[in-house]
């Protein structure tokens, strides 16, 4: 059987509210050369009912259920490792593909393929009552030929991880460790694909995603140890030695050794990624600090 040009990879748990809206979103496109991989995670709720009737209705919804769940970094990693096409996709439960934007993301690929190894669009994000929200994301594009300038743009600039619903280039993103089991490795894995290749940004909205703050990301993102322990089950319980400020900048070290870069370039984007990170990063942690200080000396003025 032929493999499909594009590959959508869709992990979900527990999504029947807005599973058929996206669903429908991506099946409505007028590009169709492409299958998607359902993934459910051990949902609770009438996902797999959902899933199963669209893998019946449409022979190019590939449907598994996962017996546990796995926590949402290995199922995103799964729906990948199923995957058969050139360019892969991810997509969720609460986001929407606009028409043309597989068409539009297939163009971009195919006119600048190599060096560029993901495109994708601008993306709208809505509240949990379809208005919009002013959080615009700034660009993470790079055109720059050397590595280390294009991961440094990415680690300055990247905030919602919206472009992961752009297409990536397959055989790149196997080069990569994929999402790792601890809080913000999508901020990696897009570092390390833009130390692989150009990332473009395509300047038309063709994604929406809702926010809902009783889910995913944001439903844990104040509670390190749950946000770990939703990412992966396996860190249920365990310590988290370091912050994440400082797991990041040494994830982003590790990830530049790792990747089949020449020498120079690796070493040029070993040392880029934690000083460029701990740039972004060192307002805020000076912020946290002062907090702390101001609080201690409340308490020795509260107590004298």
């Amino acid at each position: 059987m032929k493999a499909p040009l594009v590959s959508i990879g869709f992990p979900v748990y527990n999504g029947e509210k807005l599973l058929r809206q996206a669903m429908d979103s991506v099946l409505a496109q007028d590009f169709k050369d492409f299958e998607v991989i359902v993934c459910d995670n051990a949902s609770t709720d009438l996902t797999a009912a959902i899933c199963q009737e669209y893998a019946q209705r449409d022979t190019r919804v590939r449907y598994f259920k996962n017996e546990t769940n796995i926590g949402a970094s290995p199922n995103h990693n799964r729906v990948f490792e199923l995957s058969r096409g050139k360019y892969f996709a991810w997509m969720a439960h609460d986001v929407e593909q606009l028409p043309g934007m597989l068409s539009r993301c297939v163009h971009e690929m195919n006119e600048n393929s190599p060096p560029v190894v993901l495109a994708y669009p601008r993306c709208l994000q809505i509240d949990e009552n379809g208005l919009p929200l002013d959080d615009r994301a700034p660009t993470i594009a790079s055109h720059d030929p050397r590595p280390h300038r294009r991961m440094g743009e990415v680690i300055r600039q990247i905030s919602y991880v919206t472009q992961h619903y752009g297409l990536f280039l397959a055989d790149a993103l196997r080069k990569t460790r994929l999402n790792g089991s601890y809080p913000s490795s999508d901020y990696v894995l897009t570092a390390e694909m833009a130390m692989l290749g150009e990332l473009r940004e395509i300047p038309e909205v063709l994604v929406r995603r809702r926010n809902e703050s009783q889910h995913g990301t944001r439903a844990v993102l104040n509670d390190k140890q749950a946000w770990a322990a939703w990412l992966d089950p396996k860190m249920k319980g365990r310590r988290l030695l370091l912050r994440i400020e400082d797991r990041l900048a040494l994830e982003y070290m590790r990830a530049a050794l790792a990747l089949p870069l020449r020498p120079m370039d690796k070493l040029t984007c070993a040392v880029t990624g934690p000083l460029v990170h701990y740039r972004r990063v060192f307002p805020n942690t000076i912020r946290i600090w002062r907090s702390k200080l101001g609080h201690f000396k409340h308490r020795l003025v509260g107590s004298s």
